[in-house]
């Protein structure tokens, strides 16, 4: 008796979740998802993402089960150069990675292993900006062992701006009591030398969300993005339940799921140590849930077409959280993911989907949501003033012109339209045409980071994979 209770009550809620959600996915497709972007001037104001693109995602895969350099190098150069690789012709898209400071096997791929080639290629793409995120000081016991790994990255020039909780629970850092690496008293802190040496100001916590695309007011609809209809109980439970109970949460005031209530990429937090900066999230879509999907065969599902169109049809961002070392042996990615990655190459080739490096899609949105701007129109131009840049975490600062790439006014005359920085024009930039919208638009060139097709070449020249 108190089974059929129990079904009849989920199916009372699962019933009225959909009636609601009905609604608002006609308001939602009727309305459309530029009814939401806010409008600064009548005639100007800010395009959600750089001209094409429809929305944006990037992959941000932890370092965990790649063990070696030619695993690390093989799916890198799949997934960054147009170079013939292992898979065919590579992707050519702006994936980076991560990696490991030290592992207990000092046989395994890590920026302190016992093959030197391994610290000569993560410093080098460090610098190109294919790794930008640091997989945590991983086995660093103390304080003294965290300074001399950050030693090595500043005396080679690295910059690492995503710090990732990884690797021993102390060595974390943010809300939980057990996370110690920004609590001053602590044997392990860290933040106070990490963050000004290495220049990180984005965090990942531990969040993973199941909604497709962030960045967009919160919806019921929303926690059924990742529903999968051949797995259908399974991304039920694993996906909208769970979602459905971490929204309730964070409009309860949990400050672990803040982010949750208005579907935050970015969060600005306070560490311990009074030193703010970003939290963000990442996703997840793969049926098995956010953690048991994390690895090469659940990319296949969190990058299946029914995701990659309804990230592009709702104008959201995404990170996707997974560890494509986490696979098959060698040749390392199945066929499965293979097609899935070749799918989001054709939709980012088609103008559909940005992709570029975490951090890039990352300070991206950061410095379109705080940009200071004004518009001054006179009979012969319309001239937008750029001001400056003012977030919680880094201040108020005047920006370069390429912390603005990608930028994109819409505008009803792109040709008499300019973009200043104070009083000096911008002239690195792009008029389009309409877009979906039927509006026209002008950008801050958007320039893709430093191809390295050659430099792939030169690592197998010198026997690297």
């Amino acid at each position: 008796m108190l089974k059929k209770i129990g079904k009849l009550t989920f199916l009372f809620i699962l019933g009225l979740i959909i009636f609601i959600s009905t609604f608002e996915i006609v308001l939602y497709s009727t309305v459309g998802r530029y009814y939401y972007r806010e409008k600064k001037h009548p005639k100007i104001y800010i395009r959600e993402f750089p001209f094409p693109y429809k929305s944006a995602l990037t992959i941000c895969s932890d370092i965990d089960g790649t063990d070696s350099l030619r695993e690390f190098l093989t799916i890198q150069e799949f997934l960054n150069t147009s170079n013939k690789t292992t898979f065919g012709t590579g992707l050519g898209l702006e994936i980076g990675n991560s990696f490991y400071t030290a592992r207990k096997d000092d046989e395994l791929f890590a920026l302190k292993s016992k093959n030197p080639n391994d610290q000569k290629v993560i410093i080098e793409l460090i610098k190109l900006g294919y790794i930008d995120h640091i997989h945590s000081f991983n086995t660093a016991k103390n304080r003294q062992e965290i300074i001399s790994i950050i030693d090595i990255l500043t005396e080679n020039d690295c910059q690492i701006k995503i710090w990732s909780n990884h690797g021993r629970v102390t060595i974390y850092i943010g809300f939980q009591i057990m996370y110690l690496g920004d609590n001053s008293k602590s044997t392990v802190y860290h933040t106070d030398i990490s963050i000004p040496k290495l220049g990180y100001y984005f965090v990942w916590q531990n969040q993973v969300s199941g909604l497709v695309g962030q960045g967009r007011p919160i919806s019921t609809v929303f926690f059924f993005d990742s529903f999968d209809i051949h797995h259908s109980f399974l991304s039920l439970k694993n996906f909208t339940f769970k979602e459905i109970v971490k929204y309730i949460l964070s409009i309860q005031g949990n400050r672990l799921y803040a982010m949750r209530k208005y579907n935050e990429l970015v969060y600005p937090i306070v560490l311990d140590d009074g030193q703010s900066v970003f939290e963000f999230t990442r996703s997840n879509f793969a049926f098995e849930g956010p953690w048991g999907g994390a690895d090469s065969d659940g990319l296949a599902e969190a990058l299946r077409k029914s995701i990659l169109k309804k990230l592009i049809n709702v104008g959201g961002y995404a990170i996707i959280y997974t560890h494509i070392g986490k696979n098959i042996e060698f040749p390392y990615l199945s066929v499965k993911t293979q097609n899935a990655l070749k799918q989001l190459a054709a939709e980012n080739k088609m103008g559909n989907i940005w992709v570029p490096t975490t951090f890039r899609l990352l300070n991206y949105y950061v410095n379109k949501k705080y940009l200071n701007w004004h518009v001054n129109i006179n009979e012969n131009s319309i001239n937008i003033i750029i001001e400056n840049i003012k977030d919680p975490v880094r201040g108020e600062f005047i920006p370069k012109v390429d912390d603005l790439r990608g930028i994109t006014f819409y505008t009803d005359d792109p040709n008499a339209t300019h973009i200043f920085l104070g009083d000096k024009e911008i002239l690195d930039i792009v008029r389009n045409k309409s877009d979906e919208t039927k509006l026209q638009s002008i950008m801050i060139r958007l320039r893709k980071n430093d191809r390295i097709n050659d430099k792939f070449k030169e690592f197998k020249l010198k026997g690297y994979f």
